[in-house]
């Protein structure tokens, strides 16, 4: 990881938003109107990063990121869906932590990833699904791919579409 870059922020957020479309997808069946939500949510959070520019208020993305956060937490920890509900909530923290520390970054790799992921810990710590999961970072990868190899593992056994982004 380097310095956040817009085109990052614009694919992760399209990461994180199809993984909630996907989610949503499963859930139809049991529950139309949670579902409606957490695609609401996808759609508003894609369409909040896909124009973002380094530099950008951030304050759309917020919106878009809380919106987000309000349809995770209305889903149960009992949930069959739970193990997806949490990686993508961590997965939206860090979508935050990365905006929000933006104009901190450096572009050291080291620095900067230490720097959003205990900026991560910081956020929405009130929610149910705060601490839920762990999405292992490795040095080299964008979080976004960090994110779509936990998101996969986990939505592969609950035949919940893959994140392709």
């Amino acid at each position: 990881m380097c310095k956040i870059s817009a085109t990052q922020i614009q694919a992760d957020g399209a990461a994180v938003g199809q993984a909630l479309e996907n989610l949503a997808a499963a859930i139809q069946a049991t529950d139309p109107a949670i579902a409606a939500d957490l695609k609401a949510a996808g759609v508003a959070l894609i369409a909040a990063t896909a124009n973002w520019t380094e530099g950008s208020a951030t304050a759309i993305l917020e919106d878009a990121e809380q919106a987000v956060i309000v349809a995770l937490n209305v889903i149960p920890l009992t949930s069959p869906f739970a193990p997806l509900v949490a990686i993508a909530f961590a997965a939206v923290n860090i979508l935050i932590a990365n905006t929000q520390t933006q104009a901190q970054q450096t572009g050291n790799m080291v620095t900067d990833a230490h720097m959003l992921l205990e900026k991560a810990k910081t956020l929405n710590t009130t929610s149910q699904w705060f601490g839920k999961a762990v999405i292992k970072h490795h040095p080299f990868n964008p979080p976004r791919k960090d994110f779509e190899s936990a998101f996969n593992a986990a939505a592969k056994p609950l035949a919940v579409a893959p994140v392709t982004v």
